[in-house]
């Protein structure tokens, strides 16, 4: 199943950085031409807004250069989004609605839920049951322009997966979602109202009183509080410039100082290698990990996504370097 594109998980980092630009901002004019088809500026920051209605609200300064870096990357998707639609209607590739239902319907019998447990799953996702959809379909046409693309299916085999668990059991969680794995990853986060009580809480963490993950459940407003502050896959080169900065700055385990954007303060600490992630609730495991077979399925979808995005990718880059694109942002 599709997980949530790495964006939106940037995105939420960039909760005290974004906002909708200002009424001004929104002329309707031309910010790229792709074969033809145009993107506006209305549409680009239609495109940001409805992105910032997961982000509970926190805004940014319209003139920030960090929120012109996050428009064009999502510029960027935009533009690609109309070359997999041109090239799906250049090969006649269609996904039915009936395909969708199967799938859903799929996705409810594997994971035993009704269809309100459904809706309350994607609800925890910041989904709606149109947008899963749509992810859906999107995620079908791709593996369909992948079929063009290559004439073999991609295959992930038991040694890669061995492989891969050796090299990552002590970081690996059987905790899962219905849009697809969750990886526990190495960054915690916290984000509160102040840099006073993102002092304090430092302080706590770092007298032993207590741990990060408890001050991100009770006290964190920002992305991964249920988790206990944990981004998942997300790395450091994806954070916010200050973020990373102030990541960089302090060794593994210690607590970074806050980091105030636009009123909100921020703490986050870089696990060590092997340190315990934090997890729901605690459940009887090996002291090297989950076991292989606890783990395998997820370990096949997220080197299968791997491979997956790799020869998408460069199955994009070659249709956009055919492609007439022009970029006016």
């Amino acid at each position: 199943m599709p997980r949530l594109p790495k964006i939106c998980i940037v995105l939420g980092l960039l909760l005290a950085l974004a906002a909708t630009a200002s009424a001004a901002e929104l002329v309707d004019r031309v910010v790229a031409v792709v074969n033809g088809k145009m993107i506006t500026l209305f549409d680009l920051n239609s495109r940001v807004a409805d992105l910032m209605q997961r982000t509970q609200g926190v805004t940014f300064k319209a003139d920030d250069p960090r929120a012109d870096e996050l428009r064009r990357q999502i510029l960027d998707t935009m533009i690609t989004d109309l070359l997999i639609e041109s090239e799906a209607t250049r090969l006649k590739i269609t996904v039915s609605e009936t395909e969708l239902d199967n799938q859903i319907d799929e996705l409810k019998k594997k994971n035993n839920l009704t269809q309100q447990q459904l809706l309350a799953e994607l609800a925890k996702e910041g989904l709606t049951l149109q947008e899963f959809r749509k992810r859906l379909r999107d995620d079908s046409i791709k593996k369909r322009l992948l079929g063009y693309m290559v004439h073999r299916k991609v295959l992930v085999t038991d040694d890669e997966v061995r492989d891969y668990y050796e090299k990552n059991k002590d970081s690996l969680s059987t905790t899962r979602s219905i849009t697809g794995p969750k990886v526990s990853g190495n960054i915690g986060f916290i984000m509160v109202g102040n840099a006073k009580q993102a002092e304090e809480l430092r302080a706590k963490i770092n007298s032993g009183a207590m741990s990060f993950a408890e001050a991100a459940k009770k006290f964190s407003i920002g992305p991964g509080r249920d988790q206990g502050g944990d981004l998942g896959d997300v790395q450091a080169k994806d954070l916010a410039p200050p973020l990373r900065d102030a990541l960089g700055a302090v060794p593994a385990g210690q607590v970074t100082a806050p980091v105030m954007l636009d009123g909100k303060a921020v703490l986050l600490t870089l696990r060590a290698p092997g340190a315990a992630k934090p997890a729901p609730a605690p459940t009887p495991a090996p002291a090297a990990g989950p076991a292989l077979d606890g783990v395998k399925d997820q370990i096949q979808e997220t080197l299968y996504k791997e491979k997956f995005d790799k020869l998408f990718q460069a199955y994009i880059d070659n249709l956009r370097s055919k492609a007439v694109v022009e970029v006016k942002l």
